[in-house]
């Protein structure tokens, strides 16, 4: 699928974003707390890292679902990381240009396997964090 509408965006590409966010600062939480699991600080980010990538491929699919480049997004990441976080939250309210790619039809509403999905993309990562934590 080359294209994420709104809601595909919302259920699959931001519980990767909100990861991607979420698990450095947990990192960096633990490295200030002298907590006795540091060793585990660069695990929890080549998590955050994977989730990244994901959050990354569903914002460049929603750019090409608006009509825009997705080229922006990339150098985007590369030059000002931080505005990226207020770019993500400007593609929820986005309208979608159902002209905008001509190598695919506009994606379908997502059903809910879709939701699910997202569901379990905000909860998996954190279970390798708990097993950590736990041992």
């Amino acid at each position: 699928m080359l294209r994420y509408d709104r809601s595909r965006y919302i259920a699959l590409g931001l519980p990767a974003l909100l990861n991607a966010l979420a698990l450095p600062l947990y990192a960096h939480q633990i490295t200030t707390s002298g907590s006795s699991d540091e060793y585990a600080v660069p695990f929890y980010l080549i998590i955050a890292l994977a989730c990244g990538l994901f959050g990354v491929s569903a914002m460049i699919k929603r750019c090409r679902d608006i009509g825009s480049s997705a080229w922006g997004i990339l150098l985007g990441f590369l030059f000002a990381p931080p505005l990226m976080l207020l770019v993500a939250l400007v593609l929820i309210f986005a309208p979608s240009n159902p002209a905008a790619d001509q190598l695919e039809a506009p994606a379908l509403r997502p059903t809910f396997d879709i939701w699910f999905t997202g569901f379990l993309l905000l909860a998996i990562p954190w279970m390798p964090v708990l097993l950590v934590r736990a041992l």
